[in-house]
């Protein structure tokens, strides 16, 4: 965990957010689609996982889902009625069990900690029983959104595999069991339709032209990631169920796309914040730093050996004295928690299946002439720092600019620039001049979401 970030960035993002109007704009173009262009994304769908359907900071909600990047491509695509699942806030997402929805930045350094050494952020989940009116049994934004008579153009399932595109009808008629089928897929459908369908059977039923397709993360993310909501995944799909999977969803795909079908390749998770801001040692309650012994060395917790990865709701289990020795600020003696830590072995299950699941996606799609978005390699440049319009995005937390707040779903900003990446390939894919987004403008409408508010789950 790199401390000092919190300090040095800080201003940068700042800077990023409320002035960019006065940095240097990147080169874009601005064109005007023809009749043509117009009428081939004039049924633009998609469907997928986490990403693809607007899912940051641990929720979906009405105001980030418009700036999702499949929502700001149908934007730049002029595609008429774009309809998604939109829900009103506080939103629906891993906190819901509890009673919570999305997550927000509440202080960049806890006032009730004046003596930390190091900025203390303070992240909470938004109780619904705060929103008056919120529903959670029906979230949609209004009624207009809940009873739309037909498939919304966006069916992306936060928490689904490959299999529960083709397959997938509810949370117990899946195999991820996500709670979220029922708020995407509403089935049973009234009629004409009555019946139960599945992400693929809905497309099917709205003949797409453009059909967007980002699925596969969560096959390997599902088991590296710690959930109460829903079942862990024992582990990641195995090589050969992915190919299968993977190549019966593209053929089906293309075939009800009228014009074709965009894929895109899975990013390496491991690079994520949520998989590298808990540090391996002992910190100190008071200054926020590292809580040194009487030789002047940093105590590691119990439980975490080197190279481990410890997730982030780690962050609550050490907070109630897991992982702190006995005698040492509220430390129970008892190791982390094993499902809140990867050991090596699972680090290498991880890598090994998004190395296989990225040369299978990359397989199947060459043989059917399906472009691929690489976003396993855009989110390394993102890692490594990512340039634009004089600022640098990186992975880190909260600073970095690019990922949202549950340290794996990328910002509005991060989805803007994701656009921006599959809109080159489906202008090339299919000869077409979408306009891409004025990541600029996007930048300079953006505000910093910090509240007052502190009746909430504290991260």
């Amino acid at each position: 965990m790199k401390f000092p970030k919190y300090i040095s960035l800080f201003p940068v993002i700042l800077f990023v957010f409320f002035a960019a109007c006065n940095l240097q704009e990147p080169e874009i173009t601005q064109t005007t689609l023809s009749t043509n262009e117009q009428k081939m994304l004039s049924r633009l769908m998609a469907v997928g996982d986490n990403i693809i359907s607007g899912y940051q900071n641990a929720a979906l909600t009405e105001k980030h889902q418009r700036r999702s990047f499949v929502a700001l491509i149908a934007k730049q695509a002029e595609t008429p009625d774009f309809q998604q699942p939109y829900f009103a806030y506080p939103g629906i997402g891993s906190e819901s069990y509890g009673g919570y929805g999305t997550l927000e930045l509440r202080y960049l350094d806890d006032p009730n900690t004046p003596q930390t050494k190091v900025p203390d952020p303070k992240i909470y989940a938004v109780a619904f029983d705060s929103v008056p009116g919120f529903d959670p049994l029906n979230p949609y934004l209004n009624d207009d959104v809940r009873n739309w008579p037909l498939p919304y153009n966006n069916l992306g399932i936060p928490g689904i595999v490959v299999q529960d595109v083709l397959i997938g009808k509810t949370r117990l008629h899946s195999i991820s069991h996500s709670p979220m089928f029922e708020y995407i897929l509403r089935n049973p459908l009234p009629e004409p339709y009555s019946g139960e369908y599945s992400a693929f059977d809905q497309a099917k039923f709205f003949t797409p032209t453009v059909l967007l397709c980002w699925v596969g993360m969560y096959d390997v993310l599902g088991f590296a990631q710690y959930s109460t909501s829903t079942p862990a995944l024992s582990q990641p799909t195995p090589k050969e169920d992915f190919r299968q999977y993977y190549a019966q969803l593209m053929d089906s795909l293309a075939s009800i796309a009228l014009v074709g079908v965009v894929a895109a390749n899975i990013p390496d998770i491991l690079d994520m914040p949520y998989f590298n801001v808990v540090p391996h040692v002992v910190i100190d309650s008071v200054t926020n730093t590292p809580l040194l012994d009487d030789q002047g060395n940093p105590i590691p917790l119990i439980g975490v050996e080197d190279g481990d990865r410890v997730l982030m709701p780690a962050k609550f289990a050490i907070k109630q004295g897991y992982g702190i020795p006995e005698g040492i600020l509220n430390g129970n003696g008892e190791p982390v928690p094993d499902d809140m830590v990867l050991d090596a072995a699972e680090i290498a299950q991880v890598e090994q299946a998004i190395s296989d699941y990225n040369a299978i996606i990359d397989s199947v799609c060459s043989v059917r002439n399906i472009s691929v978005v690489d976003m396993h390699d855009f989110f390394k440049q993102i890692n490594d720092g990512y340039q634009i319009a004089g600022a640098t995005l990186t992975s880190d937390f909260i600073t970095g600019g690019f990922y949202s707040l549950d340290g794996i779903h990328p910002s509005d900003l991060g989805h803007a620039l994701i656009a921006n990446e599959w809109i080159q390939v489906i202008n090339s894919a299919f000869r077409i001049s979408i306009p891409p987004v004025d990541v600029v403008q996007f930048m300079h409408d953006l505000q910093p979401m910090l509240q007052s508010d502190t009746s909430a789950i504290r991260y």
